[in-house]
């Protein structure tokens, strides 16, 4: 992680140096008393449920040379060995910390946004840049300002490239992200109704998201999804380079011919006027965007086709995006990190490309899509239908909307619980060897569990 001086330390954030030695050097940021080391700075963030200054105490025990704080009560409680910074507020101390740290090299920076797959498309142009570069990246799905400023902070000379990923919930809060991280590169994925509750629109949704774009350099770079006519006119008024992707059109970077294989995807790309082809270990018509993406990312950055065509065949995708697991003869497929109404009608989708005998739903709330949620939900029951799966699985109250829709339109085995331990139980008492059972939820529903408690069952 990066060093500061106590002066770049002062510089960064405008903070008071209160007490302690005038000069120094702290040789990592730490946010956690816990992981203080010799000679570390600690940062004392306040948070709802937590206050940093209970730590300070016990972050200069632990040998932190200096410390940045805003609340100058605890200033006499602290030793003389550790210098203090007395700032207004120390969530932007740190966010200043990062922001001076990021520009201090002069690197590309990929910033990736989205309602759907910006995890992915993130992870997917980190392992294509590194194929070629040294790369800093966002850890999991690490998105907000906490979380990218650790991302920010942990660039050195080393590095040759960083991928972030920015996440929103209100107006303001990409621009926000965006000045700490000053971006060179930004990818949108789509826009879907994920947060609708809060913002109220689709339209909203996408003037949020668009502030990636907005924040760029005139020489920046916008890789924008061309199928997605939300994304597609962020590109219009854009003063640097606009590449578009997709499927259904002549567009920089497109994919044709697109074929499914039995928990897999086969397509062809043509890209920058050269076409190859590219096997997925991946579900579903959403990755393949998710794939274009990271490869217009990577074509621009330099990344040749052979590499590119390599990696992508390799990719795997993280626990709790499409993750197979094998229990007791079924097949699960965990696609239970998060849930929105875009999201669930292309995991039912990615279920149906698999060849199986029976196939199952099991499903969730999900969650911030506000007064219209219960028709969101009835909406994915009525899909499910259609679509012709054995049944479905719902836990939660407003799953109980995806079961009357799907009951409305002739399923016929559908089971509704409270639990997630409920619906194991259920699927252990349905399922046969051979079956595959797709789980999928807001991540506050926890369906990423029941593989779990599966396990338990059958080992009482």
């Amino acid at each position: 992680m990066a060093s500061f001086s106590f002066n770049e330390i002062k510089k960064a954030t405008s903070a008071e140096l209160v007490s302690g030695k005038k000069t120094g050097v702290c040789f990592n940021v730490s946010i956690d008393s816990r992981t203080i080391k010799e000679n570390d700075l600690f940062i004392a963030l306040k948070g709802e449920r937590f206050d940093g200054h209970d730590f300070v105490i016990n972050a200069c025990k632990k040998g932190a040379s200096a410390v940045i704080i805003s609340d100058s009560e605890c200033l006499e409680k602290i030793s003389e060995d550790c210098t203090v910074f007395l700032v207004k507020d120390t969530k932007k101390a740190f966010e200043d910390l990062a922001h001076f740290n990021r520009m201090r090299f002069d690197i590309p920076v990929v910033a990736v946004t989205g309602s759907n797959g910006k995890t992915t498309t993130k992870d997917m142009i980190s392992v294509l840049l590194s194929s070629k570069f040294n790369v800093c990246s966002t850890e999991k799905n690490n998105n907000n300002e906490i979380g990218l400023s650790l991302t920010l902070l942990n660039i050195t000379k080393e590095h040759d490239a960083c991928v972030v990923e920015m996440g929103m919930r209100g107006f303001g809060q990409i621009e926000e992200l965006c000045n700490i991280a000053k971006p060179t590169i930004g990818v949108i994925t789509n826009v879907g109704t994920s947060h609708i509750g809060i913002l109220g629109s689709k339209e909203n949704i996408a003037k949020a998201k668009g502030e990636l774009i907005q924040s760029l350099p005139e020489n920046g770079i916008a890789v924008l999804n061309g199928d997605d006519s939300f994304v597609k006119k962020m590109g219009e008024n854009f003063k640097g380079r606009v590449i578009y992707y997709g499927l259904n059109g002549n567009y920089t970077v497109y994919g044709e011919k697109v074929s499914f294989e039995n928990f897999g995807t086969k397509y062809t790309c043509v890209c920058f006027d050269e076409a190859f082809k590219v096997n997925l270990k991946l579900l579903g018509i959403h990755n393949v965007y998710d794939a274009l993406a990271a490869t217009s990312t990577a074509r621009i950055l330099g990344v040749d086709v052979t590499k590119i065509q390599r990696v992508l065949s390799d990719f795997s995708p993280r626990a709790g995006r499409q993750s197979l697991i094998e229990i007791n003869g079924i097949k699960i497929i965990d696609d239970a990190y998060n849930a929105n109404p875009l999201s669930m009608e292309m995991a039912l989708r990615s279920l149906k490309q698999i060849s199986a005998k029976n196939k199952y739903l099991v499903l969730a709330d999900m969650k911030e899509l506000g007064k219209n949620e219960e028709k969101f939900h009835y909406e994915i029951g009525l899909k499910a239908a259609d679509m012709g799966f054995c049944g479905i699985i719902t836990v939660g109250d407003l799953a109980k909307f995806i079961a009357k829709g799907a009951k409305e339109k002739g399923m016929k085995m559908i089971y509704s619980f409270d639990t997630c331990k409920e619906a194991a139980e259920c699927i252990l008492n349905i399922a046969k060897a051979g079956d595959v059972f797709l789980l999928k939820g807001s991540h506050s529903m926890q369906m990423y569990t029941i593989p779990d408690l599966l396990k338990e069952e059958l080992e009482k």
